[in-house]
C-alpha cells in the first residue's frame, strides 16, 4: 500500500518539506516567518550565520517567481541570508540569487537512514552521557555548539532564546564528559521523520567518536517517538561517519549566499 503523504514521483520531497518547517518553527520562535503560496519557506532567524537565514524549497523544481516575492518581502535584508534549493540551482534560481548578490554555491549531501537499517544499538562509550538540555540551560548549549564550530558565541546567541524550548518536537542535546560539554545535537521529530542538526564535537574532544555517538543517541529518540527514518544534511568531510551510522546520500542540496 502506497503511503499517501510521500508522492510516488518525489520520495524525498518529505524530508526536505521537514527540514524547510524546522527552520520555520525555530526562526517563528526567535526570530520571524512566512511562506509563500507554493509551499517555500522564508525562515529569518536574526542569527549572523548566512544559512540559518533562509528562502527554502521543498520542490525539486523550484518556482522562481515565488522565491524571488519572498526575498523582496523581506525588505532590505538585515542579517546575511541564503537560498536552498534541491539538487543544482536552475537559471532562473541562480538570477533571483545574483540578483541579490548571492553567487557562492555549496552543495551538501542529504543524508537519510531508512528503517530497514533497523534501531541502533545504544551508544557505548565509557563515561560520556548524552542528554536532552532544559530551557535554562540553552544558553550553554549556544555556546557549546559555537565552541563546537569554532566561531565566535555571538553568532549562535539566538540558540540561547528559552522560547525554543518550547517548539513542538524539537530538542536540544549535550554530550558531556564528566559534567563537561564536549559536543551538541539537536533533534526535529515530525511525521514519523528525525531530522538531526548541530552534531557538534569540540576541538579538543574529536576523534574519539562522540559525533557518531551523539548521531546515534538521536536516531533512538526518534524511533522512541515513532520516528524510523532520520535525516540530515553533511559535509562532505563528514558524509563517511554518517555512512557508518547507517545513512546514505539520496540527494543534494544547494545553498546559495553572498561571497565571503
Amino acid at each position: 500500500m502506497v503511503n499517501p503523504t510521500i508522492p510516488a514521483d518525489d520520495p524525498i520531497k518529505p524530508v526536505v518539506a521537514a527540514y524547510a518547517a524546522t527552520f520555520e518553527k525555530l526562526a517563528a520562535a526567535a526570530g520571524h516567518a512566512r511562506r509563500g503560496p507554493n509551499g517555500a519557506v522564508l525562515a529569518v532567524s536574526g542569527a549572523p550565520i548566512a544559512t540559518l537565514n533562509a528562502i527554502i524549497s521543498p520542490d525539486v523544481e523550484p518556482i522562481p517567481d515565488e522565491i524571488a516575492a519572498l526575498a523582496a518581502s523581506e525588505g532590505r535584508w538585515e542579517v546575511p541570508w541564503s537560498i536552498h534549493v534541491r539538487g543544482e540551482a536552475g537559471p532562473l534560481v541562480t538570477k533571483v540569487a545574483a540578483e541579490h548578490g548571492l553567487t557562492q554555491f555549496t552543495r551538501q549531501p542529504l543524508m537519510i537512514r531508512r528503517p530497514e537499517r533497523g534501531l541502533p544499538a545504544e551508544p557505548a562509550i565509557d563515561s560520556l552521557r548524552i542528554r536532552a538540555v532544559p530551557a535554562d540551560e540553552l544558553d550553554l548549549y549556544a555556546e557549546t555548539v559555537a565552541d563546537g564550530f569554532e566561531a565566535p558565541r555571538e553568532m549562535f546567541k539566538m540558540l540561547a532564546d528559552r522560547s525554543l524550548a518550547n517548539v513542538d518536537g524539537h530538542t536540544f542535546y549535550l554530550a558531556e564528559l564528566r559534567g563537561i560539554p564536549v559536543g551538541t545535537g539537536m533533534t526535529a521529530v515530525s511525521g514519523g521523520l528525525t531530522g538531526i542538526f548541530n552534531i557538534t564535537t569540540l576541538p579538543s574532544y574529536r576523534g574519539r567518536g562522540y559525533g557518531r555517538a551523539v548521531t546515534m543517541a538521536m536516531v533512538r529518540a526518534g524511533y522512541a517517538a515513532g520516528a524510523t527514518t532520520a535525516y540530515l544534511y553533511a559535509s562532505k568531510m563528514a558524509e563517511s561517519v554518517y555512512e557508518s551510522a547507517g545513512f546514505r546520500t539520496e540527494e543534494h542540496l544547494t545553498v546559495i549566499t553572498a561571497p565571503a
